[in-house]
């Protein structure tokens, strides 16, 4: 019995690490992308994805006791409101008029750009 319980911590703690990665590489991408719609789509998803992970691995980590059920509520209430949230931001972005640039570079740009940084 004390073996599927440490199988089930470190399960639950891999889950926790692969969250934090996962949500790592989603504030990265955030940074590097320079549209308002894909930062928000990526937010979005990659947030919901983190958390995910993490409170699964919560779970397994806690063991069977009330705090799975407080953080299942919480897994739930999680999962309803991110996309809804981030739909009516994007949305109301869009409604009032917002709209993404987007930047062109020529093949000569690009050729000036590198000569001029490397």
């Amino acid at each position: 019995m004390e073996a599927i319980a440490a199988v089930s911590v470190f399960i639950g703690q891999s889950l926790v690490l692969i969250g934090l990665l996962i949500t790592g590489f989603g504030v990265y991408a955030v940074l590097k992308l320079d549209n308002f719609y894909a930062r928000s789509v990526v937010t979005a998803k990659v947030e919901a994805m983190g958390f995910v992970t993490i409170t699964v691995g919560a779970m397994l980590i806690s063991g069977f006791s009330l705090v799975i059920l407080k953080l299942l509520i919480l897994l739930i209430f999680e999962l309803l409101t991110v996309s809804a949230s981030a739909h009516a931001i994007v949305r109301s972005a869009w409604i009032s008029g917002y709209r993404s640039r987007t930047v062109t570079v020529t093949p000569e740009e690009t050729a000036v750009r590198e000569d001029t940084h490397g």
